[in-house]
């Protein structure tokens, strides 16, 4: 509409003053954004973490904050130019190019999400956390296998183990039970935690 029908623009320093503040509170939102993820990640570079993570709403807080970033700052660079210009086409431009961020934005979180939703082994450092858990179990000969499933923010494991031998049915049962407790007092996301004794795989 504003290309077919473009109207001169008034009152334009209301909407860059606006613009200006919503810019500086949108950095406020990201910047905390990237403080939590500073305190996820630890050592890990941001874009490992990005690519390893499995917290899905950090990853649609982070789109979403840049997103709207990139988008107030095309409407601040396209309504100054039509200010300066005198041109509205301009104003209509700018609103295209957000449209187009907004797009490609939106696909791009859909498709990094996705496997969230669908299932996903954990994140490397919490299936090493509890390789570890577990490997320094000193009722424990062997680990046969460790599986981890991402559902949601939340994960699941299973895994098959070989208790030391001589122990009795009561005692492999209280063992297995303070393992499970164990695993998942040290990593708060474990929430399904399911071992079972064998002896072979």
């Amino acid at each position: 509409h504003k290309f077919l029908h473009p109207e001169p623009l008034s009152q334009v320093w209301i909407a860059i003053v606006v613009l200006l503040i919503a810019i500086v509170l949108e950095t406020f939102s990201l910047l905390g954004c990237i403080r939590e993820i500073g305190n996820i990640r630890g050592e890990r570079p941001f874009m490992e973490w990005f690519k390893e993570t499995r917290q899905s709403e950090l990853v649609v807080v982070l789109g979403e904050d840049i997103a709207a970033l990139l988008g107030l700052g095309l409407a601040l660079i396209f309504i100054s130019l039509a200010a300066l210009t005198g041109d509205p086409m301009y104003d209509a431009l700018g609103s295209v190019c957000i449209g187009v961020v907004l797009i490609v934005v939106s696909v791009f979180l859909t498709l990094r999400v996705r496997s969230l939703l669908v299932g996903r082994s954990a994140d490397p450092m919490i299936q090493e956390a509890i390789a570890r858990i577990i490997a320094d179990d000193d009722h424990i000969e062997k680990v046969f296998n460790i599986i981890t499933m991402q559902l949601g923010p939340d994960t699941l494991l299973a895994a098959k183990i070989k208790l030391k031998s001589g122990i009795d049915i009561d005692t492999a049962i209280a063992d297995i039970n303070r393992l499970e407790r164990h695993l998942k007092a040290e990593i708060p996301k474990l929430k399904w935690c399911f071992i079972e004794p064998d002896v072979e795989d």
